[in-house]
């Protein structure tokens, strides 16, 4: 069953950051330097707690994203 989880979590976390990656273009693209840098934390935490799954919590077996 883990492994379903650890599927359904990594692929929320692709959406989020595909997301991000998204807001963070628009906000360059308008110029909005604090949105901008909103969107660099957000993707940094979203990759900080990707890379913590894969080193702890997902089976080494399987590529997940």
């Amino acid at each position: 069953m883990a492994h379903v989880f650890s599927q359904e979590i990594q692929d929320f976390l692709s959406r989020r950051i595909a997301e991000a990656e998204k807001g963070k273009e628009s906000a360059g693209a308008s110029g909005d330097i604090s949105l901008q840098s909103y969107y660099d934390g957000k993707l940094l935490e979203l990759h900080n707690f990707r890379h913590y799954l894969t080193d702890n919590i997902d089976l080494k077996t399987h590529k997940y994203y």
